[in-house]
């Protein structure tokens, strides 16, 4: 909804996803039935949505009980932004609020999962970080580099098996021997489609403090104090295969 929407506009938008509510002044006499459809085709559109948002989600909770916490949302949730690819920011929320979900406390890091996916697959382009613009350099310059994260990186750090039940559930992977078992994943989109990855945990601490414009000695220094064995090479081998990062490096702080 528009911040600069009138009164009744304001109202007409406000009930279409209230069901309970009363029929706005601006709905004219006879046209009750008219808004009725257009308010259930509104709903049902958002649900749509979140299906197709989400659709390792939809098939962990089954097709009746997704339906109805989705039309749920739907309601108290309106989106923010045409763009409905976007829809569902706080739909990981939801899921870890959910009593009825209680005994199944990955499904809220797996819809943040599906959502970082979604956001690497539509982020713009970016020339990523090229092996020969490390290697020319010298190692005091290096090590005080400071990098940008590519537009598609994206980090996420879990208790639970996230990776691979999300690969699971989306018909990629195998039955999940384990959901208790943490894993720390990194996507990327280094060409057309988004890739995920399990990482280990010095090696998120590593990308995370250098996505956050840490230089690379500073980086490092997270690995390490993650692991005192983090493999600091392979970890930059890895984010350069990854596309992890763009290709301007700078020294300064900005």
């Amino acid at each position: 909804m528009q911040d600069n929407a009138t009164p009744s506009e304001a109202a007409f938008a406000a009930a279409l996803l209230d069901p309970a509510a009363a029929l706005p002044q601006a709905v004219k006499r006879g046209g009750q039935r008219r808004y009725a459809v257009y308010r259930n085709n509104v709903t049902v559109g958002l649900v749509r949505a979140l299906e197709a948002n989400f659709p390792a989600i939809r098939r962990l909770l089954g097709e009746t009980y997704f339906t109805g916490l989705a039309r749920t949302f739907a309601q108290a949730h309106p989106p923010a932004s045409p763009l409905l690819f976007h829809y569902g920011e706080d739909f990981a929320d939801v899921l870890a609020a959910e009593d009825d979900l209680a005994g199944y406390p990955y499904l809220a890091d797996v819809a943040r999962l599906e959502h970082l996916w979604r956001r690497a697959h539509h982020a713009r382009d970016a020339k990523v970080l090229e092996p020969n613009s490390l290697s020319a350099l010298d190692p005091e310059t290096l090590m005080a580099s400071r990098l940008r994260p590519h537009p598609a990186c994206a980090l996420l750090s879990s208790s639970y098996a996230v990776h691979a039940i999300f690969t699971a559930s989306r018909g990629e992977g195998d039955a999940v021997p384990d959901a208790a078992q943490a894993q720390c994943v990194l996507l990327t989109r280094p060409h057309f489609d988004v890739e995920v990855r399990v990482i280990s945990p010095e090696t998120h601490a590593f990308l995370q403090a250098l996505a956050a414009r840490a230089t690379l000695a500073e980086a490092a220094e997270q690995g390490f104090a993650a692991n005192p064995r983090f493999a600091l090479a392979a970890a930059i081998r890895l984010m350069v295969e990854a596309g992890a990062f763009q290709h301007k490096i700078t020294q300064d702080p900005s």
